[in-house]
């Protein structure tokens, strides 16, 4: 290749015999490979303490399965404490038996209705202390 006027080579095709000797290429490895920084995980119980987003979607979580267990015993109550007036509707006969000088239906709907309601209270109290349990351990990592 000849210069070109004013000492500047022109741009143009490069043969492999102008590019001089091959390059070999040498891969650098620390040895210290296992010293690489790594992010430190933070606990999941910062997240609820500084409200983060994901603390925030925790939280929901933990609502919203209380909040199902709620509607689930309430239906499940207010299903039987409104079936029961509705039975007696349906089968006059049974809303005019007695037991002794009380009708049926007072006893059905006056007596029975407490021990169920207590059962339903003691149902939701201890699933709810398995999914406060369960989120406990969410949280501590377990």
């Amino acid at each position: 290749m000849t210069p070109a006027p004013g000492g500047v080579e022109p741009r143009g095709e490069r043969t492999p015999s102008d590019a001089g000797p091959a390059v070999k290429r040498v891969r650098i490895v620390s040895p210290r490979r296992d010293a690489r920084r790594r992010s430190e995980k933070r606990p999941d119980a910062v997240e609820l303490t500084e409200q983060t987003g994901l603390g925030e979607i925790y939280l929901t979580a933990l609502l919203r399965a209380q909040l199902r267990l709620s509607i689930a015993i309430l239906l499940a109550v207010g299903g039987v404490l409104v079936g029961l007036p509705a039975l007696f509707l349906l089968l006059p006969e049974m809303a005019a038996a007695t037991i002794g000088p009380a009708p049926v239906i007072w006893l059905v709907a006056g007596v029975s209705a407490y021990p169920l309601i207590l059962l339903a209270a003691r149902l939701h109290v201890h699933l709810a202390e398995r999914i406060e349990r369960d989120f406990t351990d969410l949280m501590a990592g377990r």
